[in-house]
Protein backbone atom coordinates (compact mmCIF):
# COMPACT_ATOMS: atom_id res chain seq x y z
CA UNK A 1 0.00 0.00 0.00
CA UNK A 2 2.82 2.40 0.90
CA UNK A 3 4.55 1.60 -2.37
CA UNK A 4 1.40 2.62 -4.37
CA UNK A 5 1.11 5.90 -2.48
CA UNK A 6 4.81 6.67 -3.06
CA UNK A 7 4.45 5.85 -6.75
CA UNK A 8 1.40 8.08 -7.05
CA UNK A 9 3.17 10.93 -5.27
CA UNK A 10 6.21 10.51 -7.53
CA UNK A 11 4.01 10.60 -10.61
CA UNK A 12 2.16 13.63 -9.26
CA UNK A 13 5.51 15.36 -8.61
CA UNK A 14 6.68 14.66 -12.17
CA UNK A 15 3.43 16.05 -13.59
CA UNK A 16 3.78 19.16 -11.40
CA UNK A 17 7.40 19.65 -12.54
CA UNK A 18 6.39 19.37 -16.18
CA UNK A 19 3.48 21.78 -15.70
CA UNK A 20 5.73 24.26 -13.88
CA UNK A 21 8.28 24.06 -16.70
CA UNK A 22 5.56 24.71 -19.30
CA UNK A 23 4.22 27.70 -17.36
CA UNK A 24 7.72 29.11 -16.93
CA UNK A 25 8.41 28.72 -20.67
CA UNK A 26 5.15 30.50 -21.56
CA UNK A 27 5.87 33.30 -19.09
CA UNK A 28 9.32 33.91 -20.59
CA UNK A 29 7.87 33.89 -24.11
CA UNK A 30 5.21 36.44 -23.09
CA UNK A 31 7.81 38.58 -21.33
CA UNK A 32 9.97 38.64 -24.47
CA UNK A 33 6.92 39.60 -26.56
CA UNK A 34 6.04 42.43 -24.14
CA UNK A 35 9.63 43.72 -24.21
CA UNK A 36 9.59 43.72 -28.02
CA UNK A 37 6.28 45.61 -28.09
CA UNK A 38 7.61 48.15 -25.58
CA UNK A 39 10.67 48.75 -27.78
CA UNK A 40 8.42 49.16 -30.83
CA UNK A 41 6.21 51.60 -28.92
CA UNK A 42 9.23 53.64 -27.86
CA UNK A 43 10.46 53.80 -31.47
CA UNK A 44 7.03 54.94 -32.66
CA UNK A 45 6.84 57.60 -29.95
CA UNK A 46 10.25 58.89 -31.08
CA UNK A 47 9.02 58.98 -34.69
CA UNK A 48 5.94 60.95 -33.63
CA UNK A 49 8.11 63.43 -31.73
CA UNK A 50 10.30 63.91 -34.80
CA UNK A 51 7.25 64.44 -37.02
CA UNK A 52 5.77 66.98 -34.61
CA UNK A 53 9.07 68.88 -34.57
CA UNK A 54 9.28 68.80 -38.38
CA UNK A 55 5.71 70.06 -38.67
CA UNK A 56 6.44 72.90 -36.25
CA UNK A 57 9.56 73.79 -38.22
CA UNK A 58 7.73 73.78 -41.56
CA UNK A 59 4.77 75.77 -40.20
CA UNK A 60 6.94 78.75 -39.26
CA UNK A 61 5.94 81.99 -41.03
CA UNK A 62 9.48 82.38 -42.42
CA UNK A 63 9.18 78.98 -44.08
CA UNK A 64 5.63 79.53 -45.35
CA UNK A 65 6.04 83.06 -46.73
CA UNK A 66 8.19 82.15 -49.77
CA UNK A 67 5.90 79.24 -50.59
CA UNK A 68 2.82 81.47 -50.36
CA UNK A 69 4.39 84.15 -52.54
CA UNK A 70 5.23 81.49 -55.18
CA UNK A 71 1.52 80.66 -55.24
CA UNK A 72 0.67 84.32 -55.77
CA UNK A 73 -0.57 84.95 -52.24
CA UNK A 74 0.18 88.19 -50.42
CA UNK A 75 -0.64 89.72 -47.04
CA UNK A 76 -4.07 91.30 -46.74
CA UNK A 77 -4.21 94.93 -47.87
CA UNK A 78 -5.92 97.63 -45.81
CA UNK A 79 -8.54 98.15 -48.53
CA UNK A 80 -9.63 94.52 -48.11
CA UNK A 81 -10.82 95.10 -44.54
CA UNK A 82 -14.54 95.66 -44.14
CA UNK A 83 -16.37 96.95 -41.10
CA UNK A 84 -19.29 94.86 -39.87
CA UNK A 85 -21.54 97.90 -39.90
CA UNK A 86 -20.98 98.25 -43.67
CA UNK A 87 -22.44 94.80 -44.33
CA UNK A 88 -26.13 94.61 -45.30
CA UNK A 89 -28.45 93.41 -42.54
CA UNK A 90 -28.81 89.64 -42.58
CA UNK A 91 -32.34 88.41 -43.34
CA UNK A 92 -33.26 85.83 -40.71
CA UNK A 93 -36.34 84.65 -42.66
CA UNK A 94 -38.86 85.32 -39.88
Amino acid sequence: MLRIINSALLLLTLVAVFALYAIKYDARRLEARINMQERDLEKLENHVAVLVAERAHLARPKALEPLARNLGLAPIAPRQYLRLEALPAADTGR
